[in-house]
């Protein structure tokens, strides 16, 4: 499934304006965002493949200082950038900036296949094709794997970020589904079919989910 780079731009309106237009027409998905509580909320829901950052105010420059050091998000800080003479001001600058950072996320971000899980005393493996869904159960996330069920305790927020992302979109607030496995989608009742169950959708987390699937 081919999908568009998502980039979440911070920065104030005018300094978003310029970026977000010569983005949309390169074929990106944009978002913006001119506050760190704005910025932090779309993260959370849809993490970005990249943020690019043409201003630091509004704590944003706390929020960016935070993600580089978690290091789960790629940062492009086009405003330092521009300041340091790394890119040239320009649409062609812009372009190769944002490439190559997308293409550094690329090269760091390898394809999970499996991922090892404790049963008992053993370790079991899991491969990433075989789970339909991920439904959070109090302080722990059950893993659907055909009829088995998985409990590990870690929080749905960790699992998204092990992942493959163009393969797994969270629907609710609760759970997380395999694009491949869903087999029918009610957008009248907001319900996911995966095999013989019924997943809801979140309004919250339906535009994702439709910007996801293969729709002709």
């Amino acid at each position: 499934m081919v999908r568009k780079p998502s980039i979440l731009i911070l920065g104030t309106n005018s300094s978003i304006q310029g970026p977000a237009s010569q983005l949309e027409e390169l074929g990106c998905d944009i978002r913006t965002a001119t506050k760190a509580t704005e910025a932090a909320g779309l993260c959370l829901f849809a993490p970005p493949d990249l943020i690019l950052v043409t201003t630091k105010s509004q704590g944003i420059e706390d929020f960016v200082s935070q993600l580089k050091t978690q290091n789960k998000i790629q940062v492009l800080d086009y405003e330092m950038a521009l300041a340091t003479g790394e890119v040239e001001p320009d649409a062609q600058g812009l372009e190769d900036a944002v490439t190559s950072a997308l293409e550094e996320m690329a090269s760091k971000r390898t394809r999970a296949k499996h991922f090892f899980t404790k049963v008992g005393n053993k370790l079991r493996r899991i491969h990433l094709q075989d789970v339909r869904f991920i439904e959070v159960e109090g302080k722990y996330s059950a893993i659907h794997v055909g009829e088995r069920k998985y409990n590990v305790k870690a929080s749905l927020k960790d699992l998204l970020l092990k992942l493959p992302h163009e393969d797994f979109v969270r629907v609710s607030r609760n759970f997380v589904i395999n694009i491949d496995r869903v087999t029918h989608i009610d957008t009248f009742q907001f319900v996911i079919k995966i095999d013989q169950d019924e997943i809801p959708i979140s309004r919250t987390y339906k535009d994702e989910l439709m910007k996801r699937i293969q729709l002709l």
